[in-house]
């Protein structure tokens, strides 16, 4: 991705936590080589906090820890909302 696309999803993000009145207390940027280690940071923040809420691009960027699916189940079911900031292609709420 390019700098710009990368801005963009970033401003997604924030976009989609202002809009939704949620606290976005931290930012999880994953890198090519780091994405499992970044995402699994993201996962053990957000199931700290009550009614975490974890923000997305897509559920794709789910893959690199296992099926986006199944991950999406595991974490609603831990009681983590999952959100996405992207027009979803999959099952999801959409900002």
């Amino acid at each position: 991705m390019s700098d710009p696309e990368i801005a963009a999803r970033r401003q997604a993000i924030v976009d989609c936590a202002g809009s939704n009145e949620y606290v976005l207390i931290a930012m999880f940027i994953d890198e090519l080589d780091g994405a499992p280690e970044a995402l699994l940071k993201a996962f053990a923040a957000v199931m700290e906090v009550d009614d975490g809420v974890l923000i997305l691009p897509n559920l794709h960027h789910l893959a690199s820890v296992g099926n986006p699916i199944a991950i999406r189940q595991h974490l609603l079911a831990s009681d983590v909302e999952v959100v996405l900031s992207e027009v979803p292609k999959q099952a999801g709420r959409v900002c």
